[in-house]
């Protein structure tokens, strides 16, 4: 019976595709300070919060931006900042509200963002604006920068250390773990020959040399570079991801190469290639995360076909990675406490959004299945997500197989449904957001919510 719904879940999940914008991926784990509470992108759904009970709740993506492949940065004192098509949005009271940042970045396409370390009111974001096309089709350029705030994004202004790259596109910016003064940034050229930059800088971003990146995917040099992790145990091992299109018979693929860096930058070594893919939602997967367990000197990679894992003390000795446990897909991965936690697929056959293993990486368990949402976050009245994410709620949370049950009369003296959160809604709502799905949209939900409650009836006796 269980394997009658899992596979009913996957034949049908299209239609729940259509409901949200898109099935949920889970993406990044973020930590406010190395915390235990973990807080999930999740592409065309917006942002999952644990909870120390060990259930969640969610904040609805319509109050946080439009850009549905946003990437977030959490500071050590708990902002939230996020890329946005134009701009930046960011939040300063948990995630109850988000402002878009006001200035010049307001007008460029934001590529990555990421925090200080330790200074909480600290953080820097990459631009990659390609300009602007005018009514008599001519372009204006755009001066794209490494924009920094430090007073949690009241104002942002670029690091005067890159103002001669402003014609580049900068892909990505990572601020060392280790140290608040490293920062390392990447660009190219918008049009080939691309010429890939590995921007450092030891000095907050106030200076930085940059180096030319001479590693080729296959003979092909690559369009983009970005960088995935800095070693917390060195400031100068890096993890990057290069992109390239390489010929394959009378096309291209794109293909992604792993490298990394023991020297700041200088040299790459080559660990691993993949080639992406891209999805029914648009976005292109790959080789997607680095993550590094300390304690038991092993480095963790996310790809689209599972997890990676080798032996790496950090030094320039150069690891080898190979496959490791039994999840079909992984888009993010976070060693945390003793365990190791990654992103993987809702969906049959790995059933988790979340997935955590206490043996490094050679079995899993999930502990995060949407239909276990409990709702949205608690959200001060007056606050868009305290006013706006339930109404959202009540109309996506059963298409993610929320069950409504257990009602209590209503006002009118109608029944009022009550999902596990304590939200509640009426029949008519509820209703009406089933039937968005349509009735395979409805098998989804039942059969999701079935398989869901076999496995933690499983997980309880186990």
């Amino acid at each position: 019976m269980r394997r009658t719904l899992a596979a009913t879940a996957v034949l049908l999940s299209a239609s729940l595709a259509s409901a949200h914008g898109g099935l949920p991926v889970s993406q990044h784990i973020l930590r406010q300070s190395g915390g235990d509470q973990m807080f999930v992108p999740v592409v065309f759904w917006g942002l999952w919060v644990s909870q120390p009970d060990g259930r969640w709740k969610w904040i609805c993506e319509e109050m946080i931006n439009q850009n549905r492949f946003r990437k977030f940065a959490l500071s050590t004192d708990g902002a939230f900042y996020t890329t946005d098509v134009k701009g930046l949005t960011q939040s300063t009271d948990n995630g109850c509200t988000w402002k878009p940042a006001t200035g010049t970045i307001a007008n460029l396409h934001t590529t990555d963002v990421d925090v200080d370390p330790v200074d909480g009111a600290t953080a820097y974001c990459s631009t990659g604006d390609g300009g602007t096309i005018t009514d008599d089709g001519g372009e204006i350029p755009a001066v794209n920068a490494v924009f920094v705030t430090h007073d949690h994004g009241a104002n942002w202004t670029p690091l005067a250390g890159l103002a001669a790259q402003s014609s580049r596109l900068f892909d990505s910016v990572h601020v060392a773990p280790s140290s608040g003064q490293i920062l390392y940034a990447s660009s190219n050229n918008q049009t080939p020959p691309y010429a890939i930059a590995i921007h450092r800088s030891a000095d907050a971003g106030a200076n930085f040399t940059t180096t030319t990146l001479t590693y080729q995917v296959d003979s092909v040099d690559p369009h983009a570079l970005e960088i995935l992790a800095v070693d917390p145990r060195d400031p100068n091992v890096v993890w990057a991801r290069a992109t390239a299109e390489v010929p394959e018979g009378s096309s291209t693929v794109t293909r992604h190469g792993l490298i990394r860096t023991s020297d700041g930058g200088t040299t790459w070594s080559e660990l691993y290639k993949l080639d992406a893919v891209t999805e029914s939602s648009g976005q292109t997967r790959g080789i997607d995360g680095v993550a590094f367990d300390i304690t038991n000197n092993r480095v963790y990679v996310a790809t689209r076909t599972g997890l990676l894992a080798g032996s790496d003390d950090g030094s320039a000795t150069v690891p080898t990675i190979a496959p490791s446990g039994t999840l079909s897909q992984t888009q993010c991965v976070d060693a945390h406490g003793g365990s190791l936690y990654v992103c993987s697929s809702q969906f049959p056959p790995d059933n988790a959004a979340i997935a955590e293993s206490t043996d490094n990486g050679a079995t899993f368990h999930s502990v995060l299945n949407y239909v276990d949402t409990v709702g949205p976050v608690d959200c001060p009245a007056g606050t868009p997500v305290g006013d706006l994410c339930p109404s959202y709620w009540y109309m996506y949370g059963a298409q993610l197989g929320i069950s409504f049950d257990g009602g209590t009369s209503g006002g009118d003296g109608g029944m009022m449904m009550m999902p596990h959160g304590g939200c509640g809604c009426s029949i008519g709502a509820v209703e009406s957001a089933m039937g968005g799905l349509g009735f395979l949209g409805l098998l989804v939900v039942l059969g999701l919510r079935t398989v869901a409650r076999s496995e933690a009836r499983a997980r309880r006796r186990g």
